[in-house]
């Protein structure tokens, strides 16, 4: 985290058309792609406004590498500072991992509505002898408790869906994301360095889904 004193659209967002990147910025840029790093910020969102009134800037940054992206949570930017630079707070926490059951999903399509309709009608509820708030109350809670009871016999389970990637994994979400940063660059700016870094990145991305997948 710190002020880097670069542009690049990968966090200044779209520049204007007589803007041009530095070789410098470009190649830290690369660098920061090429070892992983995941970009915290807001792409747009200015942290650098000048005393002058010129144009503001994205250059106060917030990387992470490795196992520690996936405990940030959010990045807070503070326009309300006393200098030209916003303050920038980050938060993290770690959460273990929890086993989220999977839900019970009805097949309505499939519902037996007589068992349905025979299971409420067991009960012989009358209720045509209510007498007061209580009464009704007490009598909505029994007739909720069998609607469920019932759907649980008469309503037949889905089967849950397999994932269709079960190999898909965090490094190969940053990977993504490299490449989608690396064809905006070259799709807004057509240098040869450019579209060269794009194609490498697309190569990189091919390859580490194939060994995934054979892994």
């Amino acid at each position: 985290m710190g002020d880097l004193n670069g542009h690049h659209l990968w966090w200044q967002g779209p520049l204007p058309s007589t803007a041009r990147i530095s070789y410098r910025c470009q190649m830290i840029a690369y660098w920061l792609e090429d070892n992983n790093f995941h970009l915290q910020n807001e792409p747009a969102i200015s942290t650098n406004h000048p005393k002058n009134g010129g144009r503001p800037f994205t250059i106060d940054l917030c990387f992470s590498q490795g196992s520690t992206t996936q405990s940030i949570l959010m990045l807070v930017v503070d326009h309300n500072t006393t200098s030209d630079h916003s303050a920038k707070v980050s938060m993290a926490l770690s959460l273990p991992t929890v086993t989220i059951p999977v839900a019970r999903r009805p097949c309505w399509h499939r519902a037996n509505w007589e068992t349905l309709d025979s299971q409420i009608q067991s009960a012989k509820m009358d209720l045509l002898q209510l007498h007061g708030k209580d009464d009704t109350l007490h009598a909505v809670t029994i007739i909720t408790h069998l609607i469920h009871q019932a759907g649980d016999e008469a309503v037949p389970v889905k089967t849950p869906w397999k994932t269709d990637t079960p190999w898909w994994n965090h490094s190969l979400m940053l990977a993504k994301q490299s490449v989608k940063r690396a064809n905006q660059c070259a799709h807004l700016q057509p240098t040869v360095m450019n579209l060269n870094h794009s194609q490498c990145k697309r190569s990189k991305w091919s390859t580490m889904v194939q060994n995934t997948k054979t892994a």
